[in-house]
């Protein structure tokens, strides 16, 4: 039975999620929100550094660009513009007490989001959590959220991420640029993370397997980062034998996309552009050290992880406190 009537769900907010690889895997609840509220007008609200992911995506009408947390007064302006814009019915896909607050002071009419962060008398609908679903990967855990909608099974999962002809084009003359040739494998390794030194494999690693990929199969290896893990790639190309094309802040996230749609294989980090590349089908292989790989490894069947089983592992701890023996224990030749 559908908990939420029609008549209230005509306009429907989404407060979407603030880290790419979070956004990227909220995406099959975002195409099952889609399939189920088929004449509904579907509005995304995300932060700047988010907002490529969804720059093409088929599910929703519309998409709001906003940091709420730039300010106060960047708070305020934007509850201002939900409240102006009177929606039925609103999702807060992130746990914090400021997602649910926004909600609220925009006056939506029907509030859902999960009973965490003490945020629960915001919502209309708080809901609970158990260990099963903390325990899954998080596809699952976006899909909670909404799967009391209907009396029925959701879809099986499917990760969305698009682009299109103008990003293609631009990702051509990124080739054309850095003079890397397409037509030879193209090999994408991200050796950087944003929120965590502990999550990055050795840097003299990564540069032997680059080595190795261009001596054995005569790969163009790209090294692919944002301008804040730009030091990062400087150090994995300063070990590097062999020739490297180092995209480090030469590519804005748009751009990457495009670029990593025409990889043939994909070697990194748990970070954002390994979900990118598991949701446009690049096989993948990932290495995890301090983060708990089953509720965030790539979601897709060509990918694989790579990880050292030690007893520390997974502790979740952005900097490792003794020897980092969770990726030291890693060698090129298991990757």
């Amino acid at each position: 039975m559908d908990t939420v009537p029609l008549e209230i769900r005509r306009k429907v907010l989404i407060r979407g999620v603030n880290w790419v690889g979070d956004a990227i895997m909220v995406t099959p609840a975002l195409r099952q929100l889609r399939h189920w509220f088929a004449g509904s007008h579907i509005t995304l609200l995300v932060r700047p550094w988010v907002a490529a992911v969804y720059e093409n995506n088929p599910d929703i009408d519309e998409l709001w660009v906003e940091d709420d947390s730039a300010s106060m007064r960047a708070f305020f302006a934007v509850a201002r513009r939900i409240r102006n814009e009177r929606f039925d019915f609103g999702i807060a896909l992130t746990n914090s007490f400021r997602s649910a607050a926004l909600l609220a002071m925009g006056q939506v009419k029907h509030r859902v989001g999960f009973a965490r962060g003490w945020r629960s008398f915001m919502l209309t609908r708080a809901v609970e959590l158990d260990d099963e679903i903390l325990n899954v990967h998080q596809v699952y855990y976006y899909l909670r959220l909404i799967e009391w909608l209907r009396d029925e099974n959701v879809e099986a999962p499917r990760l969305v991420l698009e682009t299109n002809d103008r990003r293609r084009a631009e990702a051509e003359a990124i080739f054309s640029e850095k003079r890397i040739s397409p037509r030879r494998m193209l090999i994408g390794i991200a050796p950087g993370s944003i929120n965590s030194t502990a999550k990055r494999w050795l840097t003299e690693r990564f540069a032997k397997l680059a080595d190795r990929f261009q001596g054995e199969t005569g790969a163009e290896v790209l090294l692919l980062g944002s301008e804040k893990e730009s030091a990062v790639l400087a150090e994995v190309e300063k070990h590097c034998a062999s020739t490297v094309h180092n995209l480090s802040g030469s590519v804005d996230l748009a751009q990457l996309i495009a670029v990593m749609e025409r990889l043939d294989l994909f070697i990194g980090n748990d970070s954002g552009a390994m979900h990118v590349a598991a949701a446009l089908g690049v096989p993948c292989v990932s290495i995890f050290g301090p983060t708990e790989f089953n509720t965030t490894y790539p979601f897709s069947i060509s990918s694989k992880i790579v990880r050292s089983n030690v007893d520390c592992s997974p502790c979740m701890m952005r900097t490792c406190p003794i020897d980092h023996r969770c990726m030291t224990r890693v060698s090129v030749d298991e990757v």
